[in-house]
């Protein structure tokens, strides 16, 4: 009888490779370069004159790391995610995956995982950074574990994509690519699509009830695009404004989708996420199926 393991055998199979690779390594080391820098940029344009300090320039600190770090996560999660699957494909790996007693379904949630105990690593290295934000002010248990969410969020969002991609298309480069198309499509074209009914609301006839739909309509392309609501959490703790308040007071439902637009757009895109890895699972048994029936 074969024993059952608490850990995925594909995530503990990933996190062992990547340990041991040298990318990681130098990853890091790139990551926590480009922090110090950074904080050292901030440090120096807080000195005034004499012995001034401007305290508010510290403060920032960890909201531009926060951003920084997102940033470096929304672009190296794409490329781990959307070749996971393919790369074991092109290195004829995946079939023999496929023989095991792992399911489908499990070894694209295993994918997912790797993912998300890669950029765990790279949050934990930048710990020291984000303590030092901590000391200095500017960020407390909240901010910080509303970060910790973002993370985890973009982790889930992006890896869903690029592993869906990683199961339908045949080669690492293809998906890799239409992924991040994919990615900016969604971010872009939402947001553009909520610009279109702003332009339509104000050449309307100026009735209550027309600016009332069309704002809804910028509110719900607003609230499944992933970017406004992290964007909006950090354009507060820089400036203290708000991206979105201005949709407010054009009716009930606006303000419902407004006030919730982060709880509405992450139920949103993880129920899309959830959707896309059970379709990337039921790819990867009828790949398999195909193969089979070639060679026989």
């Amino acid at each position: 009888m074969a024993r059952r393991t608490i850990i995925n055998p594909i995530l503990k199979k990933d996190i062992l490779v990547n340990a041991r690779s040298a990318r990681m390594v130098v990853t890091i080391t790139v990551i926590n370069c480009l922090f110090a820098l950074v904080v050292g940029m901030l440090f120096m344009t807080s000195r005034g004159s004499a012995y001034q300090v401007y305290y508010s320039n510290i403060a920032q600190m960890f909201p531009v790391l926060a951003v920084c770090e997102l940033c470096i996560i929304g672009l190296i999660v794409p490329i781990i995610t959307s070749t996971s699957i393919s790369g074991e494909r092109e290195r004829q790996t995946l079939e023999i995956m496929l023989t095991t007693p792992v399911r489908p379904i499990s070894i694209v949630a295993g994918k997912l995982l790797s993912a998300v105990a890669t950029t765990a690593m790279y949050v934990i290295a930048t710990l020291p950074f984000m303590a030092v934000a901590f000391i200095v002010g500017g960020m407390g248990w909240d901010e910080l574990f509303k970060y910790l969410g973002m993370v985890l969020f973009i982790d889930i969002y992006v890896g869903s994509i690029g592993i869906f991609y990683s199961c339908v298309k045949r080669t690492s480069v293809s998906a890799a690519i239409s992924t991040i198309v994919t990615i900016a499509a969604v971010v872009f074209l939402s947001y553009a699509i909520g610009k279109v009914f702003e332009s339509m609301m104000y050449m309307s006839d100026g009735s209550r009830s027309s600016y009332a739909a069309y704002m809804m309509g910028k509110a719900v392309c607003y609230a499944v695009n992933p970017a406004i609501w992290i964007a909006e959490n950090f354009v507060r703790l820089l400036e203290d404004e708000s991206v979105v308040e201005t949709m407010t007071g054009y009716g009930k439902y606006t303000n419902f989708v407004v006030d919730h637009m982060a709880v509405i757009s992450v139920c949103v895109n993880l129920a899309a996420s959830f959707v896309l890895l059970k379709v990337a699972s039921v790819k990867l048994i009828k790949g398999g199926r195909k193969r089979k029936k070639s060679r026989i």
